[in-house]
């Protein structure tokens, strides 16, 4: 089995010891990079070491668990919370956690975490090299389609039906021009590659139109577009300049 690296981040030394013996007995293919107590430290050794996997405590002093993760983000590793409280299980989740154990740790739950985790990371290994062959096919043979990564694989769609894109941390949301919304596990700049210039382009961190879908433009400090879906999206300041040009030579190539 392939080794996993991996970080265990507890504020009770006695937990991140016993943690450690068990990962070496039950889990012998994860490879504990570094084990720490204290939170700030635990973030250094995170972002120097990049490991595939974060065993995770959520009450600790200065900074919890769920601070942890808001300073890394995007989080581009699997995340297993430990803890002793159960109330903690519906938020570690919402933050795309792979698994939830309760103290005292129980073997077979670690067991069946670890195979999540590690089911995983061989998915998005895999997903990646299929991601960067096909960008890489896309941008070279100016494809109609464009491959997006689902929870569940790879689901292809025409890029003409895209209206707009939405960053959300690690996540970006395709909203299609039939109202239905792809959740994409990959990062908005990584699209922002792969979607042809002519058609698309970035008008705030948070989001990529489709000038198709453009119905009006309302004045502003950056000021807003309207799509035709009746959504209205912020432009940035920033980018207004750039945004207005762009769109008046697209107007002018229509």
């Amino acid at each position: 089995m392939t080794t996993i690296s991996c970080i265990i981040l507890d504020d009770e030394p006695q937990n991140v010891k016993l943690l450690g013996h068990m990962i070496a007995e039950y889990c012998p293919h994860l490879q504990v990079l570094a084990a720490e107590t204290n939170a700030e430290k635990g973030l250094t050794h995170i972002e120097a070491l990049q490991p595939q996997l974060l065993f995770l405590d959520v009450e600790m002093p200065r900074l919890n668990g769920f601070d942890v993760l808001k300073k890394l983000e995007p989080v581009d590793f699997e995340v297993i919370f430990v803890t002793a409280y159960n109330k903690y299980a519906v938020e570690a989740f919402e933050v795309h956690a792979t698994g939830f154990i309760t103290k005292p740790v129980a073997a077979e739950k670690l067991i069946a975490a670890v195979e999540t985790a590690t089911r995983r990371i061989a998915e998005k290994a895999v997903n990646k090299n299929i991601f960067s062959l096909l960008a890489q096919t896309t941008t070279d043979n100016h494809a109609q389609k464009i491959p997006l990564s689902t929870s569940n694989g790879l689901l292809f769609v025409k890029i003409a039906d895209i209206m707009y894109c939405e960053s959300s941390g690690n996540y970006t949301h395709f909203f299609m021009n039939d109202d239905q919304k792809i959740v994409v596990s990959r990062q908005l700049g990584e699209y922002e590659k792969l979607l042809p210039e002519k058609d698309f382009i970035r008008i705030h961190d948070k989001y990529i139109i489709n000038l198709s879908y453009i119905k009006a433009y309302i004045k502003g400090s950056g000021g807003d577009v309207v799509l035709e879906n009746g959504r209205e999206l912020p432009v940035a300041s920033r980018r207004k300049d750039d945004f207005l040009l762009r769109f008046e030579k697209w107007l002018r190539r229509k």
